[in-house]
């Protein structure tokens, strides 16, 4: 029994899924018969190359061609399908490289067809020709013979001489949209019988990258693992594709500058055995879709693009990192150290300099006093202590009083995305931020979510401080907020609360 992609290759133009420019031009040409004597076909892999060559020497040589494409059922389409027609000759140039191979090729066209029409020569990853065939090639292609054709196949482009590009018509296979992607598994899951899940034929479009021949084998690969019922959580585990789930706690962790969570993901993926390449690949995947919807949003999307970098660099490594997991924790601890910087402190009061009257300098003074009580005792100031505060604090606002937040929770949550976007929020707290509904209690501010992981994402100092001084600038102060999950009790647990409210200060503005 054939593979699912052999079983499932296209035939006919009819058949040939997307590459609908290319279809077009092939089948004019054949219903006109003009045919050009070279085509040059480049794309990626599993992108309808190869087939479209078969399918279009069918064409050259069918006896029941209709409206330019082939009918698939006479001689001559049977046995180029089946690969026993002798004027139809595939060569590989990636076994068949070299300038010998070249040299037969060109003292057999001069041959007529033995039995069909045309003699059509379909050369697969031709890049890989040395400069020699190359050359060899070119002679042939200037001056073809009446009966011969080509189509030369390529994943590589940039490799090709321009002076063989410069005698073919060149046409560019593009990449399979998933919806295509999807449409197509999903036709042969029905023809075959399998049990499917819609997110699960989405998950193996995506890893198929575009490729058409890719995304068939992904799907017989895991129907075979899962005994035909193609499941998210089964195809997840069988092509080792890291959840959404993993993939927004790794960013989440990182945001929130929490770097030993992100590391205990990489050493729990390490004892299941994970990939990183493929998780590290996955993970990009995810932050570039992260990034576009930021940009459609509107939204700050400055750590999204370093993460990006750091995770770019990070793969880079992985090939020759003694460690594997060293790369990847690496950028997650940099990343983590950019999202949560540690407050440069102001100086001590004791040790700003200001020269006095008599020229001494007040650090020198200083030094003198503490050197002589060093012997005797370390005092600490009472809160009643007066403590010389520098210059640059002078000029801060004053600490808010502790009297109640008098704002509208209603106003609040009316001007949640402005507040949002004002405190720079990135694009997974912004959304944790707009799921919560405002509430003011004994003159705090509540913000209730029905999630947990909401409440973890939004529940940190940067993204508490900056929320809070912008519903400040906005509605007036004092204010001291809280983020709670609704069915958290916070009477019996008031340390809950505590931990996640914080009352702005003047020193707040300094240090955010």
């Amino acid at each position: 029994m054939s593979t699912l992609f052999l079983k499932y290759r296209p035939q006919t133009f009819d058949s040939l899924v997307g590459q609908t420019s290319v279809r077009r031009t092939l089948q004019n040409a054949l219903k006109a018969e003009r045919p050009s004597h070279a085509y040059l076909f480049a794309g990626v892999r599993g992108t309808g190359k190869t087939s479209t060559a078969r399918i279009f020497a069918k064409g050259l040589n069918c006896t029941d061609l209709k409206n330019g494409n082939p009918c698939g059922k006479c001689h001559f389409c049977e046995s180029t399908a089946d690969g026993s027609l002798i004027d139809v000759i595939e060569i590989d140039a990636a076994s068949n490289r070299g300038i010998d191979e070249i040299r037969d090729l060109r003292e057999k066209i001069n041959f007529s067809p033995s039995h069909a029409r045309r003699k059509v020569y379909i050369i697969d990853e031709v890049h890989m020709l040395t400069k020699e065939a190359f050359n060899a090639l070119l002679k042939t292609l200037e001056e073809p013979p009446d009966h011969a054709f080509f189509c030369l196949a390529t994943t590589e482009m940039h490799k090709i001489p321009q002076t063989i590009v410069s005698r073919c018509q060149v046409f560019t296979f593009s990449r399979f949209p998933i919806s295509q992607l999807t449409e197509r598994l999903q036709y042969i899951c029905e023809q075959e019988g399998f049990s499917f899940e819609d997110e699960a034929l989405e998950i193996i479009a995506r890893k198929a990258e575009g490729g058409m021949r890719d995304a068939i084998s992904l799907l017989e690969q895991a129907a075979s693992e899962t005994e035909n019922q193609i499941t998210k959580i089964k195809v997840e585990e069988s092509l080792g594709v890291s959840s959404r789930e993993i993939l927004e706690q790794l960013s989440t962790a990182l945001q929130s500058g929490n770097a030993e969570n992100g590391l205990e993901m990489i050493r729990t993926l390490s004892k299941q055995g994970i990939d990183f390449r493929s998780f590290g690949h996955d993970f990009l995947a995810f932050l570039r879709e992260q990034m576009l919807q930021g940009v459609a949003q509107g939204d700050n999307i400055d750590f999204i693009l370093r993460s990006i970098e750091g995770f770019e660099k990070a793969l880079g490594r992985l090939k020759t990192s003694p460690i594997m997991e060293l790369p990847l924790e690496i950028a997650i601890i940099e990343l983590c150290k950019k999202s949560h910087p540690t407050p440069v402190q102001s100086a001590p009061p004791q040790i700003q300099q200001s020269t006095t009257p008599s020229g001494m300098k007040s650090t020198e003074r200083h030094h003198q006093k503490v050197t002589k009580e060093a012997s005797t005792e370390i005092k600490i100031p009472t809160k009643t202590s007066q403590i010389e505060k520098p210059e640059a604090q002078e000029t801060q606002p004053e600490s808010h009083s502790n009297a109640p937040f008098s704002g509208d929770p209603k106003a609040i949550e009316a001007r949640m995305k402005e507040i949002a976007d004002k405190a720079e929020l990135p694009a997974f707290v912004k959304k944790s931020f707009l799921t919560t509904v405002p509430s003011l209690e004994d003159g705090r501010l509540i913000f209730m979510t029905d999630s947990e992981f909401h409440r973890e994402k939004l529940d940190t100092p940067v993204h508490r401080s900056n929320i809070q001084k912008v519903i400040i600038e906005i509605f007036g102060g004092p204010l001291s907020i809280a983020f709670i999950k609704k069915d958290l009790q916070r009477s019996s647990t008031p340390s809950n609360v505590e931990s996640s409210e914080k009352e702005v200060s003047a020193e707040d503005f300094l240090v955010f």
